[in-house]
C-alpha cells in the first residue's frame, strides 16, 4: 500500500531527477552549443538553471517539513489505485505532450495538452476549455519568443508566429 510518506518521497525523488536532468543539459549539450556560456542573463541557460534552483530549494523545504511531521492515522492507512490516477494521468498526459512536442511543434502540441489538464481537473464547458487552451497556448509563446528571445519547436510543419 502507498502511504502518503511514500508519495511525497516518490515526488521529491522525480523532481531531483528533473533538478539533475536541467543541470547536467545546461553543462552537456546546451554548453556544447554554446548557448550556456556567459553572464546569467546573457544566455538560454539561465531560466532552466533558475527554475532548477528554486524547485531544489522547494523540495529541501519540503523535506524538512516532512521529516518533522508525525504521521496521522488516516494518512498511516495509505492510498488505493484510485487516489492515485489523476496524478498519474497527468504525468501521462505531460510526458506525451513532450514526447509530441518536437514532431507537432509548440502550436500543435500545446492547446490539446491544456485542454487535456482541464478536463482531467474537471472542467467540463467546452468554450472555456478551448479558449483557455488556446489563449494561455499564445500567452505562453509570445512571452518566450518576443521578450525572453527562445524560438519555440515548428514541429515538421515548421509552424512559427512573427512577432
Amino acid at each position: 500500500m502507498l502511504t502518503r510518506k511514500h508519495a511525497e518521497w516518490l515526488v521529491l525523488i522525480f523532481f531531483a531527477a528533473l533538478i539533475a536532468i536541467v543541470f547536467q543539459q545546461i553543462h552537456t549539450s546546451m554548453a556544447e552549443q554554446g548557448i550556456a556560456s556567459g553572464g546569467p542573463y546573457d544566455n538560454a541557460a539561465s531560466y532552466p538553471r533558475a527554475v532548477a534552483i528554486l524547485m531544489a530549494g522547494l523540495i529541501a523545504a519540503l523535506l524538512l517539513v516532512s521529516l518533522r511531521q508525525k504521521p496521522a492515522a488516516a494518512e498511516a492507512a495509505g492510498y488505493g489505485l484510485s487516489q492515485i490516477k489523476r496524478p498519474v494521468l497527468l504525468i501521462a498526459i505531460f510526458a506525451i505532450y513532450l514526447a509530441g512536442l518536437g514532431i507537432l511543434g509548440y502550436h500543435l502540441a500545446t492547446p490539446p495538452m491544456i485542454a487535456a489538464i482541464m478536463v482531467l481537473c474537471g472542467s467540463r464547458n467546452l468554450l472555456e476549455i478551448v479558449l483557455v487552451s488556446v489563449v494561455v497556448s499564445f500567452v505562453f509563446a509570445f512571452l518566450f519568443e518576443v521578450f525572453l528571445k527562445i524560438v519555440l519547436p515548428g514541429g515538421i510543419f515548421g509552424l512559427n508566429i512573427p512577432w
